[in-house]
Protein backbone atom coordinates (compact mmCIF):
# COMPACT_ATOMS: atom_id res chain seq x y z
CA UNK A 1 0.00 0.00 0.00
CA UNK A 2 2.59 2.50 0.77
CA UNK A 3 4.88 1.52 -2.45
CA UNK A 4 1.54 2.30 -4.26
CA UNK A 5 1.32 5.61 -2.48
CA UNK A 6 4.68 7.11 -2.76
CA UNK A 7 4.27 5.79 -7.28
CA UNK A 8 0.86 8.07 -6.50
CA UNK A 9 2.60 11.10 -5.41
CA UNK A 10 5.78 10.50 -7.25
CA UNK A 11 3.31 11.12 -10.33
CA UNK A 12 1.87 13.99 -8.92
CA UNK A 13 4.87 15.89 -8.41
CA UNK A 14 6.26 14.44 -11.84
CA UNK A 15 3.08 16.54 -13.37
CA UNK A 16 4.03 19.33 -11.45
CA UNK A 17 7.94 19.59 -12.34
CA UNK A 18 6.62 20.07 -16.23
CA UNK A 19 5.91 23.68 -15.56
CA UNK A 20 9.31 24.28 -13.98
CA UNK A 21 12.94 24.76 -15.51
CA UNK A 22 14.82 21.09 -16.65
CA UNK A 23 17.33 21.37 -13.94
CA UNK A 24 14.71 21.64 -11.07
CA UNK A 25 12.79 19.00 -12.92
CA UNK A 26 12.66 15.31 -11.70
CA UNK A 27 15.87 12.92 -12.96
CA UNK A 28 13.21 11.17 -15.33
CA UNK A 29 11.59 14.18 -16.70
CA UNK A 30 15.28 15.22 -17.40
CA UNK A 31 16.51 12.72 -19.26
CA UNK A 32 13.02 12.04 -21.29
CA UNK A 33 13.58 16.27 -21.98
CA UNK A 34 17.20 15.56 -23.12
CA UNK A 35 16.17 12.10 -25.53
CA UNK A 36 13.67 13.93 -27.18
CA UNK A 37 15.79 17.21 -28.11
CA UNK A 38 18.70 14.88 -29.48
CA UNK A 39 16.87 12.57 -30.86
CA UNK A 40 14.60 15.09 -32.62
CA UNK A 41 17.87 16.84 -33.91
CA UNK A 42 19.60 13.75 -34.58
CA UNK A 43 16.81 13.33 -37.31
CA UNK A 44 17.35 16.83 -38.78
CA UNK A 45 20.83 16.33 -38.99
CA UNK A 46 20.68 12.97 -40.56
CA UNK A 47 17.70 14.27 -43.24
CA UNK A 48 19.87 17.30 -43.98
CA UNK A 49 23.17 15.42 -44.74
CA UNK A 50 20.92 12.71 -46.89
CA UNK A 51 19.51 15.97 -49.30
CA UNK A 52 22.96 17.37 -48.73
CA UNK A 53 24.34 14.30 -50.59
CA UNK A 54 21.92 14.42 -53.29
CA UNK A 55 22.67 17.96 -53.99
CA UNK A 56 26.16 17.07 -54.92
CA UNK A 57 26.40 13.83 -56.09
CA UNK A 58 23.44 14.07 -58.33
CA UNK A 59 24.21 15.88 -61.84
CA UNK A 60 21.15 17.90 -62.19
CA UNK A 61 21.31 19.03 -58.52
CA UNK A 62 24.69 20.53 -58.96
CA UNK A 63 23.49 23.74 -60.74
CA UNK A 64 20.70 24.15 -58.60
CA UNK A 65 22.05 27.08 -56.95
CA UNK A 66 22.22 29.04 -60.39
CA UNK A 67 18.96 27.54 -62.04
CA UNK A 68 16.61 27.91 -58.78
CA UNK A 69 17.43 30.96 -57.76
CA UNK A 70 13.49 31.31 -57.24
CA UNK A 71 12.84 28.04 -55.51
CA UNK A 72 16.20 29.20 -52.74
CA UNK A 73 14.58 32.52 -51.62
CA UNK A 74 11.18 30.66 -51.32
CA UNK A 75 12.93 28.55 -49.11
CA UNK A 76 15.15 30.97 -47.22
CA UNK A 77 12.07 33.24 -46.50
CA UNK A 78 9.85 30.29 -45.52
CA UNK A 79 12.89 28.94 -43.18
CA UNK A 80 12.43 32.66 -41.37
CA UNK A 81 8.50 32.01 -41.57
CA UNK A 82 8.51 28.67 -39.80
CA UNK A 83 10.67 29.72 -37.44
CA UNK A 84 8.14 32.24 -35.89
CA UNK A 85 5.52 30.02 -36.47
CA UNK A 86 7.49 27.14 -34.29
CA UNK A 87 8.03 29.61 -32.11
CA UNK A 88 4.38 30.19 -31.05
CA UNK A 89 3.35 26.53 -31.87
CA UNK A 90 6.03 24.80 -30.46
CA UNK A 91 4.11 23.11 -27.84
CA UNK A 92 0.57 22.13 -30.42
CA UNK A 93 1.25 18.66 -30.96
CA UNK A 94 0.96 17.57 -34.36
CA UNK A 95 1.68 20.88 -35.59
CA UNK A 96 5.15 21.47 -34.19
CA UNK A 97 5.91 18.65 -35.74
CA UNK A 98 4.63 19.34 -39.40
CA UNK A 99 6.57 22.73 -39.14
CA UNK A 100 9.23 21.28 -37.75
CA UNK A 101 9.66 18.80 -40.68
CA UNK A 102 9.01 21.35 -43.24
CA UNK A 103 11.34 23.66 -41.64
CA UNK A 104 14.24 21.12 -41.59
CA UNK A 105 13.50 20.62 -45.41
CA UNK A 106 13.30 24.22 -46.56
CA UNK A 107 16.59 24.68 -44.38
CA UNK A 108 18.07 21.29 -45.97
CA UNK A 109 17.46 22.40 -49.39
CA UNK A 110 19.56 25.88 -48.52
CA UNK A 111 22.49 23.66 -47.42
CA UNK A 112 22.58 21.11 -50.67
CA UNK A 113 22.42 23.89 -52.84
CA UNK A 114 25.97 25.16 -50.83
CA UNK A 115 27.54 22.44 -50.36
CA UNK A 116 26.89 21.62 -54.24
CA UNK A 117 29.28 24.63 -55.04
CA UNK A 118 32.37 22.82 -52.72
CA UNK A 119 34.44 20.12 -53.57
CA UNK A 120 34.01 17.26 -51.96
CA UNK A 121 37.03 16.74 -49.63
CA UNK A 122 36.34 20.26 -48.74
CA UNK A 123 32.75 19.34 -47.49
CA UNK A 124 33.98 16.15 -45.86
CA UNK A 125 36.67 18.11 -44.09
CA UNK A 126 33.88 20.69 -43.07
CA UNK A 127 31.84 18.07 -41.68
CA UNK A 128 34.58 16.23 -39.69
CA UNK A 129 35.40 19.41 -38.43
CA UNK A 130 31.79 20.39 -37.15
CA UNK A 131 30.84 17.06 -35.79
CA UNK A 132 34.16 17.26 -33.50
CA UNK A 133 33.87 20.91 -32.17
CA UNK A 134 29.99 20.01 -31.24
CA UNK A 135 30.83 17.22 -29.89
CA UNK A 136 33.74 18.73 -27.80
CA UNK A 137 31.30 21.59 -26.66
CA UNK A 138 28.46 19.72 -25.72
CA UNK A 139 30.53 17.45 -23.87
CA UNK A 140 32.02 20.41 -21.85
CA UNK A 141 29.32 22.62 -21.79
CA UNK A 142 27.43 19.73 -20.15
CA UNK A 143 30.52 18.93 -17.66
CA UNK A 144 31.02 22.31 -16.35
CA UNK A 145 29.35 24.32 -13.23
CA UNK A 146 29.74 27.67 -15.36
CA UNK A 147 26.80 29.70 -15.95
CA UNK A 148 26.90 30.46 -19.62
CA UNK A 149 23.22 32.17 -19.51
CA UNK A 150 25.12 35.81 -19.54
CA UNK A 151 26.19 34.98 -22.88
CA UNK A 152 23.03 35.62 -24.75
CA UNK A 153 22.98 39.65 -25.13
CA UNK A 154 26.30 39.48 -26.41
CA UNK A 155 26.03 36.71 -28.62
CA UNK A 156 22.42 38.31 -30.44
CA UNK A 157 24.66 41.45 -30.80
CA UNK A 158 27.99 40.25 -32.64
CA UNK A 159 25.30 37.81 -34.67
CA UNK A 160 23.80 41.28 -35.62
CA UNK A 161 26.97 42.96 -36.90
CA UNK A 162 27.86 39.22 -38.50
CA UNK A 163 24.73 39.95 -40.41
CA UNK A 164 25.61 43.41 -41.31
CA UNK A 165 28.79 41.89 -42.25
CA UNK A 166 27.55 39.75 -44.37
CA UNK A 167 24.84 42.52 -46.21
CA UNK A 168 27.99 44.50 -47.02
CA UNK A 169 29.98 42.40 -48.48
CA UNK A 170 26.98 41.96 -51.09
CA UNK A 171 28.68 45.14 -52.52
CA UNK A 172 32.08 44.74 -51.41
CA UNK A 173 33.39 41.78 -52.93
CA UNK A 174 36.45 41.64 -50.51
CA UNK A 175 38.04 38.39 -50.37
CA UNK A 176 39.73 39.82 -46.79
CA UNK A 177 35.84 40.33 -45.46
CA UNK A 178 34.35 37.14 -46.64
CA UNK A 179 37.57 35.43 -44.26
CA UNK A 180 37.04 37.30 -41.58
CA UNK A 181 32.68 36.58 -41.78
CA UNK A 182 33.53 32.96 -42.06
CA UNK A 183 35.48 32.74 -39.17
CA UNK A 184 33.99 35.18 -36.89
CA UNK A 185 30.94 33.48 -37.78
CA UNK A 186 32.36 29.64 -36.88
CA UNK A 187 33.85 31.00 -33.74
CA UNK A 188 30.42 33.13 -33.09
CA UNK A 189 28.42 29.38 -33.77
CA UNK A 190 30.67 27.64 -31.69
CA UNK A 191 29.88 29.99 -28.48
CA UNK A 192 25.95 29.51 -29.25
CA UNK A 193 26.09 26.09 -29.49
CA UNK A 194 27.75 26.57 -25.59
CA UNK A 195 25.14 29.02 -24.95
CA UNK A 196 22.08 26.44 -25.77
CA UNK A 197 23.45 23.65 -24.68
CA UNK A 198 23.35 24.95 -21.39
CA UNK A 199 19.82 27.08 -21.69
CA UNK A 200 18.79 23.34 -22.60
CA UNK A 201 20.45 21.94 -19.48
CA UNK A 202 19.27 24.75 -16.88
CA UNK A 203 16.66 27.52 -18.52
CA UNK A 204 14.55 25.97 -20.56
CA UNK A 205 10.69 23.71 -19.59
CA UNK A 206 10.36 20.35 -20.54
CA UNK A 207 7.81 21.62 -22.76
CA UNK A 208 10.02 23.28 -24.84
CA UNK A 209 11.74 20.47 -26.79
CA UNK A 210 11.13 21.71 -30.38
CA UNK A 211 12.11 25.18 -29.52
CA UNK A 212 15.99 23.22 -28.06
CA UNK A 213 15.96 21.04 -30.92
CA UNK A 214 15.83 24.44 -33.56
CA UNK A 215 18.04 26.12 -31.58
CA UNK A 216 20.49 23.39 -31.58
CA UNK A 217 20.25 22.89 -35.18
CA UNK A 218 20.48 26.21 -36.22
CA UNK A 219 23.74 26.51 -34.27
CA UNK A 220 25.08 23.47 -35.58
CA UNK A 221 24.35 24.02 -39.43
CA UNK A 222 25.60 27.55 -39.21
CA UNK A 223 28.93 26.71 -38.06
CA UNK A 224 29.42 23.28 -41.04
CA UNK A 225 28.14 26.51 -43.42
CA UNK A 226 31.12 28.94 -42.00
CA UNK A 227 33.48 26.29 -41.63
CA UNK A 228 33.20 25.44 -45.57
CA UNK A 229 33.26 28.92 -46.30
CA UNK A 230 36.52 29.44 -44.36
CA UNK A 231 38.06 26.41 -45.97
CA UNK A 232 36.23 25.19 -48.57
CA UNK A 233 37.84 24.97 -52.36
CA UNK A 234 35.04 25.92 -54.78
CA UNK A 235 34.08 24.12 -57.65
CA UNK A 236 35.37 25.24 -61.19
Amino acid sequence: MDTKGDGGKSGIVDDFMYGSNVAASDIYIRMGFLRKVYSILSCQLIFTTIVGAIFWYLEPQKNFPQTNNVLLMVSAFSSLGLIIALSLKSRVVPTNYILLAVFTLCESILVGSVVSLYEAHSVIQAFALTAAVTIALTTYTMQSKRDFSTWGAGLFSVLLVLIMAGFLQIFLQSEMVDMAIAVGGAVLFSLFIIFDTHMIMSKVTPEEYIHASVNLYLDIINLFLHILRALGDRRN
